[in-house]
C-alpha cells in the first residue's frame, strides 16, 4: 500500500481513522492506529492554524500533496459491518449503530467527532452530501487542508492506480440517523442512511 504525501504525519497522529482496521480489528483494509481524544484535538488545533478561512461545498479532497490518503491496489472485499454506496465504502460504519461513542472518537461542546476513513474506487470522482434534513446537526470531517472541520459535502477524487482511503470521519449532535447522498461521476445520486449510535435506522 502506498501512502500519499503527508500520509505518514496524518496516520501518526491518527486524526480520524478506519474503525475495525486497527491492530486486532481484523476487518481488513488499511490499518491505522487509534489516538486519544487529547492527541486528536491537539493535532486538529495545530492544522487549523493554516487552514482556509471559508469552505467550498462540496469540499474538494483529492489524491495529491497535502491530503492524508493511502492507496490499496488490491481491494479488500466488503465485510458485514461495512457501508457501501456505489464506488464508496466506509469500513466498520455499521458497528457505530449500537457501539460506544467513546470507542470511535470524542465529544466536545459542539457535539461528537467520530473517526472512520472512507474508501473510493480507483480513478473515481464522487460527491458525498449530508441529506438536507440533517444539515446543521451532522457533517463530514474530511480534508486535511481544512483541519477536518465539519462540512455539508465532500467531493472525493481517488488516485488512478488504486482504491484510495482518505482519513476523516463524521460530526454529529447527539445520536442520529444521518442520510448521505452519494453521486459518482455525474450518475444519479444513491442515498444511504447511516446510524451514528442511534440503533436501527429506516432505510
Amino acid at each position: 500500500m502506498r501512502r500519499g504525501v503527508r500520509g505518514t504525519l496524518a496516520v501518526g497522529t491518527a486524526l480520524l481513522v478506519v474503525p475495525g482496521c486497527t491492530s486486532g480489528g481484523g476487518a481488513g483494509g488499511p490499518a491505522v492506529p487509534a489516538a486519544s481524544p487529547t492527541a486528536t484535538a491537539t493535532a486538529e488545533a495545530t492544522i487549523s492554524a493554516a487552514q482556509p478561512v471559508t469552505d467550498e461545498v462540496p469540499r474538494p479532497v483529492t489524491c495529491g500533496p497535502g491530503e492524508a490518503h493511502m492507496t490499496e491496489p488490491t481491494p479488500t472485499p466488503p465485510g458485514p459491518d461495512d457501508v457501501v454506496a456505489g464506488p464508496v465504502i466506509w469500513r466498520g460504519l455499521k458497528a457505530m449503530a449500537t457501539g460506544d461513542p467513546a470507542s470511535f472518537g470524542y465529544q466536545d461542546a459542539d457535539g461528537g467527532h467520530y473517526k472512520v476513513g472512507v474508501g473510493v474506487q480507483a480513478g473515481t470522482t464522487v460527491t458525498v452530501m449530508i441529506g438536507p434534513e440533517a444539515r446543521g446537526r451532522a457533517g463530514l470531517k474530511y480534508g486535511q487542508a481544512w483541519g477536518y472541520r465539519p462540512v455539508e459535502g465532500v467531493r472525493f477524487a481517488a488516485c488512478p492506480d488504486g482504491d484510495t482511503w482518505f482519513v476523516g470521519g463524521f460530526f454529529v449532535k447527539g445520536r442520529r440517523c444521518v442520510p448521505l447522498d452519494v453521486t459518482a461521476d455525474g450518475s444519479r445520486p444513491v442515498r444511504v442512511v447511516v446510524s451514528l449510535f442511534a440503533g436501527r435506522c429506516p432505510s
